[in-house]
């Protein structure tokens, strides 16, 4: 297969060495009379190169693009790829790395930023990590990943959360997320998932304060209520203090969540940075006065 990146600079000589022939004959044909009979053949000799010349060009470009084209999906098929590209989005997409929560070296890593692909897997949202990986040697090093999240963690897992990641010995950029071990996946104390609507219904009552609202870049919830970023100042028996989650926000209470809303909430006993807002309670709340 090696030989086949010759063509290309053999093209070039055979249509080169055409191109020349070609020229003499037709300096030979106009510029002597009468007409030699070597500038005949020149130019016959000259036309018959060029046509295999070109043939041999097209087909030396083809072959180079092709080798391209193959190296890369190697390069990301392979154990020892790095996993770029289309096939490395490919490969992602249909859980190529699952083998590895089986088989990978355990690591965890930190969520440094997150975005919603617009992309989802058997109705799983496809997430795109930049990740700060640290292994159990003490080497960290940041890589690019892209995997489903469980719909249960969405506005759970933000950027700055801890995750329990499986890393590949060969390769160590390519790595899966073990959400069954991922913060807030799990309750502390009986290993059951933690969503909005238990805290509702065991939390402890409190209030939550607007401090400020950030991003989630377009995530929504599964009723396709959006996703927003708060930092809450939660007021509940053991006093005030300060958590940043994410949380669904039903359409028409996106007005209420500017900075200096008192929101009624729950926190869940078992975990004090675990809080749901109620939008369903009534009467509407208030706007607080006097914020620093």
């Amino acid at each position: 297969m090696k030989r086949t990146g010759k063509l290309l600079p053999v093209g070039v000589v055979v249509t080169v060495t055409g191109l020349l022939t070609l020229g003499a004959g037709v300096a030979g044909m106009v510029t002597i009379w009468p007409i030699p009979g070597w500038s005949t053949t020149a130019l016959t000799v000259g036309t018959t190169l060029m046509i295999p010349g070109v043939f041999l060009l097209v087909l030396g470009q083809i072959n180079r693009s092709m080798s391209t084209f193959m190296s890369d999906f190697n390069g990301a098929t392979q154990p020892g790829g790095k996993g770029g590209g289309l096939f490395g989005m490919i490969n992602d997409l249909a859980g190529g790395n699952q083998d590895l929560l089986v088989s990978g070296v355990p690591a965890s890593a930190v969520i440094l930023s997150m975005r919603d692909t617009g992309v989802t897997v058997n109705d799983l949202p496809v997430v795109g990590f930049e990740l700060e990986v640290r292994r159990e040697d003490g080497e960290v090093y940041r890589v690019a990943h892209r995997e489903t999240m469980p719909r249960l963690l969405v506005g759970a897992i933000l950027p700055g959360a801890h995750v329990p990641v499986r890393l590949d010995p060969a390769n160590p950029s390519r790595l899966a997320v073990d959400w069954r071990y991922a913060a807030g996946y799990a309750s502390p104390s009986a290993g059951q998932r933690v969503s909005a609507a238990d805290i509702l219904a065991r939390g402890v009552p409190a209030t939550a304060t607007v401090l400020g609202t950030f991003s989630t870049d377009g995530m929504t919830a599964d009723n396709g209520d959006p996703i927003v970023g708060f930092v809450l100042r939660v007021t509940g028996p053991q006093g005030p203090y300060e958590v940043r989650l994410a949380h669904r926000v039903p359409p028409q209470h996106l007005a209420r969540v500017l900075p200096g809303t008192v929101l009624p909430a729950k926190i869940a006993p078992e975990d004090s940075q675990k809080v749901a807002i109620d939008w369903e309670q009534h009467p509407p709340l208030h706007t607080a006065t006097g914020m620093g």
